[in-house]
């Protein structure tokens, strides 16, 4: 459309705005509105993920056999509470669950593990976390409810020590066979030293069979 006076322009240009200048306010403020939460979040999680790396240096710091796991119980119980969103909540709790089964309280290093595998959106401290619970029930002697921890699917970066722990769980329960299909897919999946798992293997003498696939 053309206009043949100025006053035309300006007048089509009120009327223009009066239908269409709320919208446009409207729509810059949600816009700014939107920019400024996204930092606002952005902060936070620095913030948070901050905050919580350094309680977890204290946990880290310490280390040694004397430390009390009261100690690394508290600021863990800190972080859980407050800094549940980052990653060092599971990681923390790796490492009293750890402390725990060290001082010999392997009950509450299991609960510290479960709380790691419910809780973590990470899928490798998941799988850390089922192998380690594995561990500490087998040494419990409690097999079957540590074959239910590795039933799941995992990477393969962890299938071999998943199954190498099903045939400590059968060997446990006495069921040669099965401990035997397991250390066998264990040593076909194992690109490390495998000589411990290899004697384990051998200890079982061979299926009738033959090795699993």
């Amino acid at each position: 459309m053309e206009f043949e006076t100025e006053e035309q322009q300006v007048e089509a240009l009120k009327k223009w705005w009066k239908e269409n200048g709320k919208q446009i306010i409207v729509g810059t403020v949600v816009g700014f509105s939107l920019i400024i939460g996204w930092r606002y979040y952005i902060d936070y999680a620095e913030k948070q993920t901050s905050a919580a790396s350094a309680l977890f240096e204290q946990i880290i710091a310490k280390t040694d056999a004397s430390s009390n796991s009261v100690d690394k119980t508290a600021v863990f119980e800190k972080i859980k509470k407050d800094y549940s969103s980052t990653p060092y909540s599971a990681s923390a709790a790796l490492v009293l669950a750890k402390t725990y089964y060290e001082a010999g309280n392997k009950d509450k290093s299991v609960e510290t593990l479960d709380y790691v595998i419910s809780n973590s959106k990470d899928s490798i401290l998941v799988q850390v976390a089922k192998e380690r619970k594995a561990r500490v029930l087998i040494d419990m002697a409690k097999p079957q409810d540590a074959l239910l921890v590795l039933s799941d699917d995992v990477d393969q970066a962890f299938k071999a020590i998943f199954e190498e722990l099903k045939g400590d769980a059968y060997t446990l329960l006495g069921d040669v066979e099965k401990a035997r299909a397991a250390f066998d897919k264990a040593l076909l999946n194992s690109s490390g030293d495998k000589t411990m798992l290899q004697m384990k293997r051998d200890n079982l003498g061979e299926s009738a069979t033959g090795p699993a696939a």
